[in-house]
């Protein structure tokens, strides 16, 4: 027994073949077991002798290494465990949102699986770096794409596998749930009821007492009871809601008048405005937004046929949001909003009117006149058919500290009957760094609003100008008031329609961009009152397409290159020998802006480059199905080689997922 209780203190030395060591039996024998380490190396034994000799030996001096003394190696442990420890747990955070910004960048050919896993990894290697990787991980959660077979076999569920076991963790660690910032949920899976995965959803959100945002997770409400939202109405601390309204079963049918019905009715396309909610209906409604005391951000679209009333519903909703500093309403029948409910509006910093037949060119310029209205930086007109120059000239002037203003509609804006411009810039502001300019209607040349906009900046009415988007420039106007470029800028999604082969072509030269002429005020003005009245309620306008401008906009430089700024010509005794033709571009090289044709992150070219609702609803890239994506399956990790692939296929590969990025209006 007694043998049995003496261990041996020493190091144990392994020999990576698996067959035994002679050196390493040869040391054993010579030592004490009831010596220890230190006392070893101290005295002058055998063992020490033997390794003097090793290190001394003609093999040691022929590589030129040296294996430090096993003492020195613990110090130097030692000295290192002390520095780590003296590292503040921002400094780690910090480095490893680093390494989470670099998993999730747009270039990046990770994925959020990758990182998770990466986090793990180091959560695991020392508990003061758990501390920190325990924030990355729970702080903002992303589960994207569908769960794995062996996952869902392990633990015998048909869906929501990844989501069951977060619940289970955040249930049973309080510490963790109050990490809990945001939520990527998957996908609804196919063939399965979508009450009971909002159920699931709402199950974790109610575990969460620091939630604060529901992302790539949108869901439709047609004012019936809702655990989803409920349980997003419960959060206090929520920062960001999207609506996307649905008409409802009990909602109520809108009588017209005789003379309204006798005026559509020879317009097969008429559609009567949608019925109003019952009382019950917008009381509820109302109530879900009672407790959302840091919410920033509202969004609020209307399907065809929904609505939000009575009329000063969203007034109301505005009043108890004190935090709410965006603004996004889309679709909504003049029944929901007009005017008046646009002067009650608060002070925001982000606004977007889309679709909004309530709001005229009259109810904008009073908003802006508004003190409280000076703190809008960002401003998004989408088919409002602002009809006036004046309440667009009003727009940019008041609005004192607008950065980016946007503007999308069919119809033309113009100058009233009976007044004239005579000095330019008309449209001008001081503080404006983006321009977003799209007149869908296509002409073959620019129409009066944009030859009046183009002298504008050439009268340097926008000195903070930096970006210029101009889907529809027919002339290229715009483009010839802008830095000079060598070529487009091509997207990599041109490559799968086939378009950077035909803007690297010369195609034939367009029209010479012309100087903008003095504008002329059109006989008849196109009011918002000869439009039928379904554009008014559900507008189908687009945008242009942005794909399009590029080709046009490369079509140009292109032919301005054959016409030289600069002509060099070589005489010998009078007599002209050779010409030179020299910088020929398109654009004014002492100009700041930028021509921009490509589309915001997150928008597509269809939509004129510009973000919209239907963007944010949309899938951020987690559907692989969709325009042949390809996903991430942790293969990037790997080595390269049949032998290293095989052995770590279970340690780095998962389940092919899509790469989702999220997608924000404000």
């Amino acid at each position: 027994m007694g043998n049995y209780a003496q261990i041996d203190p020493r190091p144990a030395i392994y020999n990576r073949s698996g067959r035994p060591s002679s050196s390493a039996s040869s040391v054993a024998s010579s030592v004490r077991t009831n010596e220890t380490f230190d006392a070893i190396l101290s005295s002058p034994s055998s063992s020490r002798t033997s390794f003097e000799s090793w290190n001394s030996s003609p093999k040691r001096a022929e590589y030129g290494w040296q294996r430090p003394a096993p003492i020195k190696q613990y110090r130097r442990r030692r000295d290192t465990g002390e520095l780590f420890a003296t590292l503040p747990d921002e400094v780690l955070g910090l480095i490893l949102d680093e390494l989470r910004k670099s998993h999730l960048a747009p270039n990046s050919t990770s994925c959020a699986t990758c990182m998770m896993r990466d986090m793990c990894s180091i959560a695991v290697s020392s508990r003061k770096l758990a501390k920190a990787a325990r924030v990355i991980l729970y702080e903002n959660i992303e589960l994207v794409g569908a769960d794995s077979h062996a996952q869902r076999k392990r633990y015998k569920l048909n869906f929501g596998s990844r989501l069951v076991l977060l619940r289970r963790t955040l249930r049973g660690n309080p510490d963790l749930a109050a990490m809990v910032h945001t939520l990527k949920a998957p996908a609804v899976p196919q063939g399965v009821p979508l009450d009971l995965y909002q159920n699931l959803v709402a199950s974790i959100i109610m575990a969460c007492p620091n939630f604060e945002q529901l992302v790539g997770f949108h869901q439709n409400q047609d004012y019936s009871f809702n655990r989803l939202f409920h349980a997003l109405s419960t959060r206090r601390k929520l920062v960001e809601m999207h609506w996307t309204l649905e008409p409802s079963q009990f909602q109520r049918k809108r009588r017209l008048s005789n003379a309204a019905a006798l005026l559509n009715s020879d317009n097969p396309n008429y559609q009567e405005a949608p019925g109003d909610l019952l009382p019950q209906q917008s009381e509820e409604f109302l109530e879900l937004h009672t407790d959302w005391e840091y919410l920033t951000t509202l969004s609020i679209h209307c399907l065809p046929g929904a609505t939000i009333t009575p009329i000063s519903l969203i007034p109301d909703i505005v009043s108890r949001l004190p935090a709410l500093q965006n603004l996004h309403l889309s679709h909504l029948p003049f029944t929901a909003f007009n005017d008046a409910n646009l002067l009650s509006l608060p002070s925001l910093q982000t606004i977007t009117f889309s679709h909004l037949p309530g709001v005229s060119s009259e109810g904008l310029s009073s908003f802006v006149r508004r003190p409280s209205s000076r703190s809008i930086k960002k401003l998004t007109l989408q088919h409002v058919d602002v009809d006036s120059l004046p309440a667009l000239s009003q727009i940019l002037s008041n609005l004192t500290s607008l950065e980016s203003f946007s503007l999308v509609q069919n119809s033309m804006p113009i100058m009233p009957p009976n007044e004239m411009i005579w000095l330019f810039p008309y449209l001008a502001s001081p503080s404006l760094r983006k321009l977003h300019w799209d007149i869908t209607s296509h002409q073959i040349c620019a129409n009066v609003a944009d030859s009046i906009l183009a002298k504008s900046i050439a009268a340097n009415g926008f000195p903070s100008l930096r970006v210029l988007r101009t889907p529809n420039d027919p002339e290229g106007i715009f483009q010839s008031l802008c830095k000079p470029v060598e070529s487009i800028e091509a997207p990599p999604s041109d490559k799968h329609r086939g378009l950077i082969s035909k803007c690297t072509s010369r195609p034939s030269p367009p029209a010479t961009p012309t100087t903008p002429s003095t504008p002329k005020t059109p006989s008849k003005s196109p009011s918002g009152l000869s439009f039928p009245m379904e554009d008014q309620l559900f507008p189908s306008k687009a945008s242009s397409n942005l794909a399009q401008a590029r080709l046009a906009a490369q079509s140009r430089l292109e032919a301005a290159r054959q016409t030289p700024r600069f002509v060099i010509s070589v005489t010998e005794d009078e007599v002209e020998v050779e010409k030179y033709g020299l910088a020929g571009f398109i654009g004014q090289t002492e100009s700041k802006i930028n021509y921009c044709v490509t589309p915001d992150e997150g928008a597509s070219d269809e939509s004129g480059g510009l973000l919209d609702v239907t963007d944010v609803l949309g899938d951020g890239g987690e559907n692989l199905r969709f325009d042949g994506r390809e996903g991430c399956t942790g293969r990037w990790n790997t080595y390269n080689g049949n032998v290293v692939d095989k052995k770590d296929r279970e340690r780095w590969f998962h389940t092919e997922r899509g790469r989702w990025r999220p997608v924000t209006l404000s």
